[in-house]
């Protein structure tokens, strides 16, 4: 297999990905497709032997024991983490394994002379990892871009984080890969903040869930000393089945989070109901325990980590290495980018604008595969997101458009203000399926395609060809274009004028609003470079000319 394409791929398709002949998947980002042999595996194991729950002490329940405890080491070794640096918690998914650090930092930060922790997280986050802000009381900050993270790395003192105590208790979360537009970040800020004299009490958070579907986690992992202190991860997003997450934990920093107060079942070896409340944390006991038997609670999903064993098997079989798929999806992607960038309609004008702050997206070190983009009519407009996902949907394709919970990444990208936000939201735009994807003729959120490990060239083209012969225009096409509208009660209400075909229900999930940009659209995230758009006027407003498309 050389660098670069798999065309072995095109053969596994057909036996491994009966499921995948009915459409073209591109929605790899959200999650991946699962191989007919991991189902196949599984059911074997489920139908020759008995499992049975794993705090019991039984042979079916040991079995069950035995298996998770294999699997869990399979996993970190499947990932290059070393088991003798690194423990794995077994979670729902990366926003379970976010929530368990969280809730972690919450409740050790009371025990603090300002009884709240300091929080930072990059714009490019995904929603999950912005919530964490939520648990601060105020004492939180977003960076706009790479440049203020390694300002604030260098010189912590000196840099306004909203941060009143630099050596206090502190976590900065960052994904590694952004969901939205699948530009990847620096690995090498959790070594740079360990390495800083004021910045020893803040720990590090990597949101790897985008970013492990097709690179090799090795890279993260391969150096205990530059690795995060924790990382989380989706793992359906690698292998497609099971749908179970993972948080990875570097064991020199995993002492902060058996300090939480919550306990589940399996998590402590003493309760006491009566009289003074008390417990004793597994966690709290090495090395009579491990660090895992103290943070999962309850009964652990055992035949979904049987599961994920064999999916880590059969993927191993068919693709070999992570590195053979990062090539694989790296071809692929720059393949998809280079399409759309050549579409453009017969006036010269460009069909696609792609948001990406990379200058080099072959460099897979700094692109993911997915692409965020928007398409344009012939005179410039934007064409509805949600009318490019209905339409490739009723085409066979499966493509995600709206905010994909990247609302940093989508504000950015768009150009939005805070006072847009504002407007959006007063006009009755929110996230999900009853969003309003135009407002003023700028778009609220954006379309999303994702390759992942078993794509193939014919679905790219497919999708290129898909947006060809669907959107692009010619001379005649504009001439013969009219525009239709009808109002409802609410669009007198508010002055928008709404196409014949508008509805309320089939509108994906959405965020933020754009303006034009040069193709292939590299934007500054500089506060004092985001273009203005000047208010509308007020007889704008009582005429009716707002458009809502």
């Amino acid at each position: 297999m050389s660098k670069g394409y798999n065309s072995e791929v095109e053969a596994l398709r057909q036996k491994e990905y009966p499921h995948m002949n009915d459409g073209v998947y591109l929605d790899h980002s959200g999650a991946t497709i699962y191989a007919k042999s991991t189902v196949d595996a599984f059911c074997a194991k489920m139908v020759t032997n008995l499992y049975g729950n794993p705090h019991s002490e039984n042979s079916p329940a040991k079995l069950s024991g035995d298996v998770v405890d294999q699997v869990r080491e399979k996993t970190l070794n499947f990932l290059g983490a070393n088991p003798e640096h690194f423990d794995l918690i077994f979670v729902a998914n990366a926003t379970a394994a976010i929530k368990l650090v969280a809730d972690s930092f919450r409740d050790l930060s009371e025990k603090t002379s300002d009884r709240r922790f300091w929080y930072g997280y990059h714009k490019d986050a995904h929603t999950s990892i912005v919530g964490v802000r939520e648990l601060t009381y105020g004492q939180s900050y977003c960076f706009r871009g790479d440049q203020e993270v390694e300002r604030w790395l260098h010189s912590p003192e000196t840099t306004f984080v909203n941060r009143y105590h630099p050596g206090g208790l502190g976590l900065f979360a960052y994904p590694g890969q952004s969901n939205m537009s699948g530009r990847r970040l620096p690995l090498e800020w959790p070594g740079m903040l360990r390495q800083s004299e004021y910045l020893q009490n803040t720990y590090t958070l990597l949101d790897a869930a985008a970013l492990a579907m097709t690179f090799p986690m090795e890279n993260v992992f391969r150096d205990v000393d530059q690795a995060p202190d924790f990382t989380c991860l989706s793992l359906y997003k690698i292998f497609g089945f099971p749908d179970i997450g993972a948080l990875v934990v570097r064991r020199e920093s995993g002492h902060i989070l058996t300090l939480r107060k919550y306990f589940g079942g399996g998590t402590v070896s003493m309760v006491a109901t009566f009289g003074e409340n008390w417990h004793r944390s597994k966690g709290l006991q090495a090395p009579t325990y491990k660090l895992h038997e103290g943070l999962e609670d309850g009964t652990l999903p055992f035949h979904s980590i049987l599961a994920l064993g064999e999916a880590i098997d059969v993927h191993k079989r068919l693709y070999g290495s992570m590195s053979r798929i990062s090539d694989h999806a790296s071809y692929l992607t720059s393949r998809l980018i280079r399409g759309m960038a050549m579409l453009r309609h017969s006036n010269g004008r460009s069909l696609c604008r792609i948001y990406n702050e990379n200058s080099d997206f072959e460099d897979s070190t700094k692109q993911g595969s997915a692409i965020a983009f928007n398409v344009l009519r012939a005179n410039g407009h934007h064409v509805s997101y949600s009318d490019v996902e209905r339409s490739a949907n009723s085409a066979g394709i499966y493509i995600r458009s709206g905010g994909v919970c990247n609302p940093g990444g989508i504000f950015t990208a768009l150009g939005y203000e805070p006072w847009m936000t504002e407007r959006a939201l007063s006009a009755g735009h929110h996230c999900g399926s009853h969003g309003i994807s135009i407002i003023h003729r700028l778009p609220t959120g954006i379309v999303r395609a994702s390759l992942g490990a078993m794509s193939t060239k014919q679905d790219v083209d497919t999708f290129l060809d898909f947006l060809r012969t669907t959107f692009l225009e010619d001379d005649k096409d504009r001439s013969a274009t009219t525009r239709t509208t009808v109002r409802s009660p609410r669009a007198e209400a508010l002055a928008f004028d709404l196409p014949i075909d508008y509805t309320t229900s089939n509108f994906p999930d959405v965020r933020e609003v754009p303006r034009p940009r040069p193709m292939l659209h590299h934007f500054s995230t500089a506060p004092d470079s985001t273009p203005r758009i000047p208010p509308l006027a007020m007889h704008d407003m009582v005429h009716g000319l707002a458009t809502v498309k």
